[in-house]
């Protein structure tokens, strides 16, 4: 019974984690989109390059969602999880310190790539370790 309790507890954590990151890659991407304007600025670029942190986040979020299926046959769901956080905080760090916009751009396709692998590893998640009764 207590082992039970543990493995639940554990499993809403993992759930709650992943959602937690789905959620902010989604905001971010969102987010994004009213920097334009102090964007073009900062970087000095025009407003057609600037609008690829956002097409190239969800082009990276799409192509990254596409191989999710084969990436968790391949490997465990938690590691999985482990690298989109990494990627997450490392393409959150990138951007932080980018001088200039190609930079900002790899560092978006980072959090892309995070954000691509979370969002279906929650919902594997709740469908493999959520009894379907519940």
């Amino acid at each position: 019974m207590i082992e039970k309790i543990k493995r639940g507890n554990h499993t809403y954590a993992a759930i709650f984690s992943m959602a937690l990151l789905t959620f902010v890659g989604i905001l971010n991407e969102t987010a994004m989109n009213v920097t334009y304007p102090e964007l073009v600025k900062v970087f000095g670029v025009s407003l057609d390059v600037i609008q690829w942190i956002t097409t190239g986040y969800l082009l990276m979020v799409t192509i990254v969602m596409g191989t999710t299926a084969y990436l968790l046959r391949q490997f465990p769901a938690q590691k999985l999880a482990l690298v989109a956080v990494g990627m997450f905080v490392i393409g959150d760090v990138i951007g932080a310190c980018a001088t200039n916009f190609p930079v900002l751009l790899v560092a978006r396709l980072i959090q892309a790539m995070a954000t691509g692998l979370s969002t279906p590893i929650l919902f594997h998640l709740i469908f493999t370790e959520i009894p379907a009764n519940r």
